[in-house]
């Protein structure tokens, strides 16, 4: 090939799994589209903390502060983890894309290629 890039399925499908393996990691279930990634469940410890205020300091300004800072930090992750989910799976389906796209792109060579030699 002059000047082009040697593209290789296997590449494009490890690549794809890694991408997979890496949202199943944050997400089990995220990367078949079964689940949702959540950085902190509904119940969990981080979501009760911030439901008490009182457990993190009260209410006198200081703590007001802290707790406006602690809530701000869990939408900051929040809002990133989802972010690097959505990426990680756009990115898988952009490899199958492509997959997809070298196939057909020989399949059409192929068929060119036999058309001219008839």
């Amino acid at each position: 090939m002059s000047g082009g890039v040697e593209v290789s399925r296997t590449a494009l499908r490890n690549a794809r799994k890694d991408f997979e393996e890496a949202l199943e990691l944050l997400a089990p279930g995220a990367s078949k589209r079964e689940v949702t990634p959540v950085a902190f469940a509904e119940g969990g410890a981080v979501k009760k903390l911030i439901a008490q205020r009182d457990a993190i300091g009260g209410f006198w300004p200081a703590a007001m502060g802290f707790h406006t800072s602690v809530t701000s930090a869990e939408s900051a992750v929040t809002a990133i983890y989802a972010e690097i989910a959505i990426t990680l799976g756009v990115a898988a389906e952009r490899l199958e894309l492509a997959i997809r796209n070298l196939d057909a792109g020989e399949q059409a060579g192929v068929q060119q290629a036999g058309t001219a030699q008839v």
